[in-house]
């Protein structure tokens, strides 16, 4: 079989994938830090992007426990797919290399850039989905710093193969789908999105664990820190929470995403009010 950017898209469509590109590997737009295709496979010359997307009704939900349960499944389907191309591919006669939508990740303490040590703990990914996507026309990075799509917004989840097969490329587009409505500034609780750029630490902090402080970087941040664990506790068991966390990836925020205006396919089913959504067992003050 003639391996072309046709037949690898009519493979993704048959497989449910909503949104699918190809970038050239050479030419990626980085992330920072800079996690090129041609660290993972020298020899690569495509990277396929394709991605799935949320439920609506998930995202709009009361319990983001919910929202998480479908981010789990989409991820599930893209990794099932990647793997699937992946290995047709192989037979082809082509090394290819699928990027997963979600876990493993980099553990990190220290800058990979430079060396210093970071406030907290970061993690990366092997490849900057969104990044690929930009790079093969299919979005563009908003204010919230998630990638946004005509077709839906924020909302939807991304996977790649790296692939060695010389695909006909898709070339990046201007899209301007972001209109600095500041919606999603207006949304963070966490304050991650004040200023001009995206601040990762308080919003891991929030998303992660529903901590609306960071970590003390200095004694007299502590009281202020405590209290807020303190008050944290009295809602939540908090080990219990954690341990749930770390297993099943329960997410505590996605206000940024269910603010944004962006999507041609959600306009006609976006709901004009949402209920608040909070995690299970969350008592509301």
């Amino acid at each position: 079989m003639h391996v072309t950017s046709e037949t690898v898209k009519a493979m993704l469509r048959e497989a449910g994938m909503d949104l699918m590109g190809i970038a050239d590997a050479k030419t990626l737009i980085m992330a920072s830090p800079e996690k090129p295709a041609l660290e993972l496979m020298p020899t690569a010359k495509s990277v396929i992007v394709m991605g799935v997307a949320h439920s609506l009704g998930a995202v709009c939900s009361p319990d983001i426990m919910l929202w998480t349960r479908n981010k789990m499944q989409t991820s599930r389907v893209l990794d099932e797919t990647s793997e699937k191309l992946g290995r047709f591919l192989e037979r082809q006669g082509f090394l290819s290399l699928p990027v997963s939508a979600d876990k493993p990740v980099e553990i990190h303490k220290r800058d990979p850039a430079t060396g210093k040590k970071l406030p907290q703990t970061r993690v990366l990914g092997h490849l900057s989905h969104k990044h690929a996507a930009v790079s093969c026309g299919l979005g563009e990075i908003g204010r919230s710093n998630l990638l946004l799509t005509p077709e839906f917004g924020p909302h939807q989840r991304l996977c790649a193969v790296i692939t060695e097969a010389e695909l006909k490329p898709d070339p990046p587009k201007d899209l301007k789908l972001c209109r600095a409505c500041d919606r999603c500034v207006n949304a963070c609780p966490s304050g991650a999105l004040k200023g001009k750029g995206y601040s990762v630490d308080p919003c891991f902090n929030y998303w992660t664990y529903g901590f609306d402080r960071s970590n003390p970087d200095r004694l007299s941040s502590w009281p202020g820190f405590v209290k807020m664990l303190a008050k944290h506790m009295r809602k939540r068991d908090v080990v219990v929470e954690m341990g749930q966390t770390l297993i099943t990836d329960v997410d505590h925020c996605i206000e940024c995403m269910r603010a944004c205006p962006v999507g041609e396919q959600w306009k006609a089913i976006r709901p004009t009010r949402m209920p608040v959504q909070v995690s299970g067992g969350t008592v509301l003050e």
